[in-house]
């Protein structure tokens, strides 16, 4: 019987996922999408939301090709790649249920009820809308911002896992992170670091930019790379809804756990994208 046919497992199950209110602060990406919006304040009127307007600032953003970045309104919850149970000597199935099927969902149709009055907004990619914030009208703004960042971030998120993961990546992505980090160690160093001193909720980010240098990041919330216009290449989510019935408040044995279920083909596929 799933936990959520027990009406007071689920009340418990969904009080606990519950506790990770989402931060305030903000982080460097946090950052860009606000001196965004402050620099485009007074443009954004009726006439942000004509088509010629979003045009004009899809073209001057030039967004880099990311993975899974294409799709447009109305956007659909795409199913895990794995059964719930698949990951459970990293993260336990309830958690990927209500995870999948209760927030992810949740960001899925808030995004779609927020993009439905604005007609001419449906033909851009997600990619596009969360690259351009700055440009949208400001009613749909944050809704695009939270939802639609919580839509993008999920749909690479279950990817970047597998069953058979672990271990350390080879080819191209191997190299660049020798490169850009000095070795395998010093990247999984440097992104633990980060994903454990994010405060309150959000994630950590292996990211790269127009020229394929990588960059470890942190973001707020549901703030990702495409806002400072670079490339995911492999996340963790560390709001405590992603890990907290399992490890409550130990987030660095969720992280250190992490590397034992992290799709290694998936991001080589995305550092190539």
């Amino acid at each position: 019987m799933s936990v959520f046919d027990n009406p007071h497992s689920r009340r418990d199950a969904l009080r606990m996922l519950g506790v990770g209110a989402a931060s305030a602060l903000a982080f460097p990406m946090a950052s860009a999408c606000q001196k965004a919006d402050d620099n485009t304040q007074s443009a954004v009127n009726d006439k942000a939301e004509t088509p010629s307007s979003f045009s004009r600032e899809v073209a001057r953003f030039q967004p880099v090709k990311a993975p899974m970045a294409e799709a447009t309104f109305p956007f659909s919850l795409p199913p895990l790649p794995y059964a719930f149970d698949a990951l459970d000597a990293a993260i336990d199935a309830m958690t990927m249920e209500i995870h999948h099927d209760r927030h992810h969902a949740g960001y899925t149709k808030k995004l779609n009820a927020a993009l439905e009055p604005h007609a001419k907004l449906h033909s851009r990619s997600i990619g596009e809308l969360i690259g351009n914030l700055g440009a949208l009208p400001e009613e749909v703004r944050l809704a695009v911002r939270n939802n639609g960042g919580g839509f993008y971030n999920h749909s690479l998120f279950w990817p970047m896992m597998s069953p058979s993961g672990g271990g350390q990546p080879s080819g191209s992505l191997a190299d660049a992170i020798n490169r850009d980090f000095g070795s395998f160690d010093e990247f999984r160093a440097s992104f633990s670091q980060a994903a454990a001193t994010v405060f309150g909720s959000g994630w950590a980010w292996l990211a790269a930019d127009k020229a394929n240098k990588l960059h470890v990041l942190k973001s707020a919330n549901q703030d990702n790379p495409l806002t400072n216009g670079q490339r995911p290449i492999l996340g963790i989510d560390v709001w405590e809804h992603a890990y907290y019935l399992k490890y409550q408040n130990k987030r660095k044995e969720y992280i250190n756990n992490f590397w034992d279920i992290v799709n290694w083909d998936q991001c080589s596929e995305n550092f190539g994208a």
